[in-house]
């Protein structure tokens, strides 16, 4: 038997059996006095209650957790309460003697070992043992095993300690996870967001007051009947700034004691909000972002967008402070319903710099280092907005022109560096728009066709019928291969 940490017994155990064995002596006494026992009848009592106190009772507990937030909790009640945790050795084909555990991540980068599988607890009984298993399908953590049916209480009290610690003191609380393995989130590192330019327009500032509002003043918003609850999505072309910006809005949530969530997989949004409802109640909410939620929200509803539906108008989230932010290149391939008020509070459109954002843009760009702008800046932005130069692209165009000036050794910044830039990058992105001439246009008509007909016969059919009826003119008349 190896142990992974093995201390005494804990003063919560000792008085744990203390009150057990003063309950059972007073139980006792109170025999032992009435009138009619007889001595045959104390000693049947005692080697009754001997061989009572020695069965063994079967365990059977299920906590809904994150895998490794449940195992890491168990851990920690089992130590409040015996001081120690032992792991059981295991043996491999080759002899050695191995013991099992899962690495653990903390809040602070801390990694830690938490024993798993099956464990041994002393002072719980001769052959007394525990087995710490994860269902990933219904995502609990499960402990079975068996002990002295007179530590039976004993197990109850570290099974709620697990859940108090899990609504407490999550080692997911206040913080930002990405979710790609629903069971298993991943702490992310915000801390460098803070240094990324961000520049919006007072349109979009305006628009992101309602959640502002929430996040750096839930308090107040409560105080005047304002729900938490809501919702916004994020549209806008490539490079507009909107996944930026939610990353921006989550180290805000972050530093307000609210848990941030970032999914790579708009499917997992129904079961994110249901798991996180288990660390929600600790801070002020959850702040869930879903990226491209087009992607699941186009077209005729399946399950997984019905799911989403559900969830977002109420049932697992309705007692749920959840803002959930979405993006999308492609508002056009939404379903309307999925747009509704109840789910979407604000749509914020993400859009190309215009003359004022451009400028300033430009200028917060070149704040570090030794570098000047004494030019007039007005024309160059203003052809900057003529052309609908996105965020992501200029923050490029303007690391060219800092390469090239790292050439002539210069701090002075001329509006003529910055106006070649863009037409140079102009130039570019037309050289990249020539039409592909791989694909006839008929074969790029069809492969267009099965995209928006899902490959659909039945709605093939009632396409063709549609255009045949349009234009008077049958299919039969054409040599369709």
């Amino acid at each position: 038997m190896n142990q992974i940490a093995r201390k005494s017994k804990s003063s919560v155990l000792e008085q744990k059996v203390n009150n057990y064995e003063e309950a059972m002596k007073s139980k006792f006494i109170e025999v032992m006095q009435l009138p009619d026992v007889t001595y045959a009848d104390c000693l049947d009592y005692i080697e009754s209650e001997i061989a009572q106190s020695k069965k063994m009772a079967k365990i059977n507990y299920r906590i809904q957790c994150f895998r490794n937030d449940g195992i890491y909790q168990l851990n920690q009640a089992i130590s409040q309460v015996f001081g120690s945790v032992v792991s059981k050795e295991s043996g491999s084909p080759s002899g050695e003697k191995s013991v099992q555990t899962v690495d653990i991540t903390l809040a602070d980068g801390t990694r830690v070992k938490a024993p798993y599988g099956d464990i041994q607890l002393d002072g719980l009984g001769e052959d007394s043992s525990i087995n710490i298993n994860y269902r990933s399908e219904t995502h609990e953590l499960v402990i079975t095993g068996r002990l002295q049916f007179r530590f039976s209480s004993l197990m109850d009290d570290i099974i709620e300690q697990t859940k108090t610690n899990l609504k407490t003191n999550s080692i997911y609380k206040g913080q930002a996870l990405e979710i790609s393995n629903i069971n298993n989130p991943e702490i992310l590192d915000l801390r460098n967001i803070d240094d990324q330019l961000m520049v919006v327009s007072k349109e979009t500032e305006y628009a992101l007051r309602p959640i502002n509002a929430r996040i750096l003043n839930p308090e107040k918003c409560i105080e005047k009947g304002i729900p938490l609850k809501f919702g916004a999505l994020l549209e806008g072309g490539y490079g507009t700034g909107k996944t930026l910006l939610a990353f921006k809005l989550a180290r805000q949530a972050v530093k307000n004691n609210w848990m941030f969530i970032y999914l790579k997989d708009p499917k997992l949004l129904a079961e994110s909000l249901r798991m996180s409802k288990i660390i929600d109640q600790s801070g002020h909410g959850v702040v869930i972002f879903v990226e491209d939620i087009d992607q699941v929200t186009r077209g005729n509803r399946d399950s997984a967008m019905q799911d989403i539906l559900n969830t977002l108008d109420g049932g697992d989230t309705k007692d749920m402070n959840v803002i959930t932010l979405f993006t999308t290149n492609h508002i056009e391939l939404i379903e309307p319903t999925f747009l509704r008020g109840k789910r979407v509070g604000t749509i914020i459109s993400m859009g190309t710099l215009d003359a004022a954002t451009a400028e300033e843009f430009i200028r917060k760009s070149f704040e570090i280092g030794c570098y000047q702008i004494e030019d007039d800046l007005t024309d160059v932005c203003k052809f900057i907005e003529e052309n609908n130069i996105a965020p992501a692209f200029m923050a490029e165009i303007i690391e060219k022109v800092k390469s090239m000036m790292v050439l002539t050794d210069e701090c002075v910044v001329k509006a003529e560096y910055i106006l070649n830039s863009v037409k140079s990058y102009l130039h570019q992105v037309k050289l990249s728009q020539k039409k592909d001439m791989s694909q006839t246009p008929e074969k790029r008509l069809v492969e267009a066709l099965k995209e928006c007909l899902n490959v659909d016969e039945k709605r093939t059919k009632q396409f063709i019928a549609m255009t045949e009826s349009y234009f008077n003119d049958s299919l039969d008349n054409y040599n369709v291969q």
